[in-house]
């Protein structure tokens, strides 16, 4: 038993040493240097509707700023071509358009293309003290629009600018009225918001909850799943500036009615008169990096509502760090930039000290994208025509590992690696046959090696998604978090197995609140959704404190040869005990389902009202169990179950 524990503990420090190793390898000189600079502290922020609504121009001063903006691609062009180390961009706030678009191929109002130096001379653009503006409609999305972006640049470095939009991009208001019968919101919307005409009813359009301090009204996030109970129908006009928000659906009305609910999670779990709703209406990519490595962002701000920034294709191993995202301080602005999108890279980002307030999706993607097979012939092997697949295909080489797994059963066919590629169609350096039923992962594609740490996320909608690894998460808090940290192998179009990932130090409070839900959840399954090979293997969940989880503190499916060690966990399941008295539901702080080879040791629990119970074959209100086997608690091996 001690030699099965210790043999665990040794794989996952030396997991955990290689980890810290292989980001080391892949950040320019530059890079850590920056890494290893002392971060300052986040971006204070503070909400109330009687703010303003933020800097306000005249068009005298907005044809000014357009000048200015059409000067910053010249001045960095002509610094860069001479072979400058650095450009400085004068303070002041400069202005641009919007995108537009050359067939397929989008031109972003700001656009950096082109542009590559090596690891030891990067090129810097400094832009401390400026605010770029772009003024972009506000068409409803899809689709969304482009601020700035980097397209097959290598080691340069943006520092200090603010990013911003002309105009709000979504609507946002103080409730004046609740009209229960009539399933609608009477708002006063903020200043400076435009309230528009016409909806498209989609899924996107939906609404944010949050208390009048700004909190989001974190467990109002379980009416997210499946239809999407928080989607508004339209917005039309009431009396005296005001407007009525028409909710689609009855549930989120029946929500704030509900006694149970509101003695499980208090004010806040419910909108009153004086709250808040924010609207999605517009989307944007604030920052994005195509086919690029060793992009640097320090120091940057985004305050683009709903405005993401995206990783996608290249080598990738850029570093973010000081960066604030979110609504701009000072402001009666709630919703601010949105969550990162990392997908296909050939290494991954490292965050650093980034803070993300109100997000209204992922707070975070690791992943590549799946392949599935369409036809084999010998050594060739035809994909299915994907276009999201493209980033991987344009950036793929000799060399590269393909492993391949049955997309019906999650069953391992094998590996090969690529000799030649054309489009969709690959030439591998053995017979093709076994993979006819099979779905190519892409093994060099997957950010493998991010770090998030020293971050700061709060009142953030949804999970931070993780679909490959080695990763790393140390160091954070997780303040009102609407979903969780979620590991998934997936197996539909977002593809990667996230194994090897540690997940250390960190705070989560009044994270997934909602009934039943976990604060990290792990999930291998196949394409039929049942467990089954690919496991999740060598998670290291450890030091970690959890405080109020709508369920189990973890809920863990399919993981294998992995720790859970030193965490503390306070007040887990009270919430779906109270808020739905009905339902069943697990009763104790750790799930492991469908499991081997865990090793639980040194976790403490706080449960001072008594809601959780003990397990039947562990006998601890701690840890429970269904179809495991090998696990030990605490220095005793637990019997298999079923």
């Amino acid at each position: 038993m001690l030699k099965c524990s210790l043999l665990t503990a040794l794989l996952l420090a030396v997991v955990c040493t290689l980890h810290s190793a292989y980001v080391s390898d892949h950040l320019s000189p530059h890079q850590r240097m920056i890494l290893e600079s002392k971060s300052p502290a986040a971006e204070a922020y503070r909400f109330s509707f009687d703010l303003p609504a933020g800097p306000q121009f005249t068009e005298a001063e907005k044809a000014a700023q357009r000048g200015r903006g059409g000067e910053v691609m010249p001045m960095v062009r002509k610094a860069f071509e001479s072979g400058a180390a650095e450009v400085r961009i004068p303070p002041g706030d400069c202005r641009f358009g919007q995108e537009r678009w050359e067939g397929a191929k989008v031109i972003f109002p700001l656009g950096f293309e082109n542009m590559q130096r090596d690891a030891a001379h990067p090129f810097v653009i400094d832009a401390s003290g400026a605010t770029f503006w772009f003024d972009l409609d506000d068409q409803q999305m899809p689709p969304g629009h482009r601020c700035v972006g980097f397209r097959n640049c290598r080691n340069i470095v943006l520092r200090g600018v603010i990013i911003d939009r002309g105009t709000r991009g979504c609507i946002e208001g103080r409730i004046t009225r609740i009209d229960r019968e009539g399933n609608r919101f009477e708002i006063q919307p903020s200043p400076g918001v435009v309230v528009p005409t016409s909806y498209k009813g989609h899924d996107e359009q939906r609404l944010f909850p949050f208390k009048s301090d700004g909190r989001f009204c974190v467990p109002l996030y379980d009416l997210q799943a499946g239809v999407r109970k928080l989607r508004y129908k339209d917005i039309t006009p009431s009396e005296g500036g005001r407007y009525w928000v028409n909710m689609l659906e009855p549930q989120l009305m029946e929500r704030l009615h509900d006694a149970n609910w509101e003695r499980a999670y208090g004010e806040l779990g419910v909108v009153r008169v004086g709250d808040g709703l924010s609207c999605l209406y517009t989307g944007a990519g604030a920052i994005v990096l195509e086919d690029s490595a060793n992009i640097t962002l320090h120091g940057v701000s985004v305050y683009v509502a709903k405005g993401g920034p995206s990783e996608s294709g290249g080598d990738g191993a850029h570093l973010w760090k000081d960066c604030y995202f979110g609504p701009r301080p000072g402001t009666c602005q709630w919703k601010g930039a949105d969550g990162f999108l990392c997908r296909s890279t050939r290494y991954g980002a490292t965050m650093d000290n980034v803070t993300i307030r109100h997000t209204a999706d992922d707070l975070q993607n690791f992943h590549g994208i799946w392949g599935k097979v369409k036809a084999v012939s010998g050594k060739q092997l035809t994909l299915e025509t994907n276009a999201s697949l493209r980033p991987t295909l344009k950036n793929a080489r000799a060399g590269d590992r393909l492993r391949f797994i049955h997309r019906k059963t999650g069953v391992f066919l094998g590996e090969a690696k690529l000799v030649a590629h054309r489009d969709f169609e690959l030439t591998l350096d053995h017979d093709a046959t076994p993979f006819a039923e099979a779905q190519a992962e892409w093994l060099d594609h997957e950010c493998a090696g991010w770090v998030v740490q020293n971050c700061h996320w709060e009142d953030n909608f949804q999970r931070l998604l993780i679909m490959s690894g080695p990763g790393l998460v140390r160091g954070c808090t997780f303040t009102r978090m609407g979903s969780n940290i979620s590991l998934n192998t997936g197996m539909g179009l977002v593809g990667g197995i996230p194994s090897d990932i540690t997940i250390a130090d960190n705070v989560f409070i009044d994270v997934s609140t909602r009934p039943h839900h976990p604060a990290i959840e792990a999930h291998a399954h196949n394409a039929q959704g049942g467990a089954g090979v690919p496991p999740i293997e060598r998670l290291r969940i450890t030091g970690n404190t959890f405080t109020r989880t709508g369920g189990p503190a973890m809920s863990l499916i399919g993981i294998q040869d992995s720790l859970i060690e030193r965490n503390h966990i306070d007040s887990p399941v009270r919430a779906s005990i109270i808020a739905k008295p009905k339902e069943e539901t697990d009763r104790q702080a750790i799930m492991l389902k469908q499991s081997q080879g865990v090793t639980v040791r040194a976790n403490t629990l706080s449960d001072p009202e008594n809601h959780t119970q003990p397990d039947a074959v562990s006998g601890s209100r701690l840890l429970g169990l269904e179809a495991t086997k090998q696990i030990t608690l605490d220095g005793e091996k637990l019997p298999a179950t079923r």
